[in-house]
């Protein structure tokens, strides 16, 4: 018995992180491996074919989509050529979430597209419940943020 024990106590302490591909998006890429599962246990799966719309601009946000497959094209007034493709480990709704909580743009599966889905309301819990994976998750979003207005030219 104890002999069995302590194959399954090795396996659990060998087991990899389960959750370590979330942090190929980069909001994720600081949170350790307890601050992973709690982000995994909001995330939901969604597929989409393609031409099929995801949001559209004006929309109310309710959710925060990461890419997993496919591509998504973007439309809107934040997009300074109009529209862009977004791509696997890419993801889409933190302007809009710091902004007045509308889309600001429309969103449509190119291909079929499967999308990992954090709404607001579960973001909102992750900050507020656990202050440290709070404080990474907004200066994510923060250093994302400055990267978008450094690529738009804006020099700010």
């Amino acid at each position: 018995m104890v002999k069995n024990y302590l194959k399954w106590l090795w396996k659990v302490i060998r087991k990899p992180n389960e959750h370590q591909a979330l942090k190929k998006y980069m909001l994720f890429r600081e949170l350790n491996p307890f601050e992973l599962s709690l982000v995994n246990a909001c995330l939901h799966n969604r597929e989409y074919r393609a031409g099929e719309v995801l949001f559209e601009e004006g929309h109310p946000l309710e959710v925060l989509f990461f890419i997993v497959s496919g591509e998504m094209q973007v439309t809107g007034k934040l997009n300074p050529q109009g529209s862009a493709v977004l791509k696997k480990h890419q993801f889409i709704g933190v302007i809009d979430l710091f902004g007045n909580n509308k889309r600001s743009g429309s969103a449509t599966a190119l291909t079929d597209l499967s999308v990992l889905a954090l709404t607001e309301s579960d973001f909102q819990d992750l900050i507020s419940k656990n202050k440290r994976l709070g404080n990474k998750l907004l200066k994510a979003c923060g250093k994302f943020l400055a990267s978008y207005l450094q690529d738009m030219g804006s020099g700010y």
